[in-house]
């Protein structure tokens, strides 16, 4: 029988095939590794059988395997790292009416930048606040909020008026 090239392929395939089906593994695991084997001359008419047997050994034991359809699906699942907070404590129910804090004013806003005390006259304060500065006397009101009482021992005395609270702002020594 004379065969064409592709035909002696063919046969050879087929011929591995029928060889693993009868005398391979019976289990799909116990797939040996492929032993590396002497290239035989090219003229040998069984050259594409002597080194292509383990490797059809090793790709038919891997089309028995199956892909696990969820590990396919799962590979490109959305995930979110969302954690939800913990429940707020339990109100405690008291039969005392609760009494809120007392109002506080809020911190002088105003920052000490020097004094000026010509011979006899009134000193007269500089302060600021952001980018404004003030020139401030004893008795002067700030922004309708704030008015300013006395200087006593290195501070000035601030009235918060909404409030009616007393604030020092520590400047030092003497005006």
């Amino acid at each position: 029988m004379n065969l064409s090239k592709r035909g002696k392929w063919l046969t050879g395939i087929a011929a591995l095939i029928a060889a693993y089906v009868a005398f391979g593994p019976k289990d799909s695991d116990s797939v040996e590794p492929a032993r590396a084997t002497a290239a035989a001359p090219a003229h040998a008419p069984h050259v594409a059988t002597t080194l292509s047997a383990p490797v059809a050994r090793s790709l038919l034991a891997l089309a028995h395997r199956v892909v696990d359809p969820t590990a396919a699906g799962a590979l490109f699942a959305t995930h979110s790292w969302y954690v939800a907070p913990p429940p707020p404590p339990p109100v405690a129910m008291s039969s005392e009416p609760v009494v809120p804090p007392k109002p506080v004013a809020p911190p002088l806003p105003f920052t000490y930048m020097g004094s000026y005390a010509p011979n006899g006259a009134k000193p007269v304060f500089f302060l600021t606040q952001g980018d404004r500065v003030y020139d401030v006397h004893i008795g002067d009101t700030l922004d309708g909020t704030y008015s300013v009482d006395a200087f006593n021992n290195g501070a000035l005395i601030f009235t918060y008026k909404p409030l009616n609270q007393q604030q020092q702002l520590t400047i030092g020594g003497a005006p």
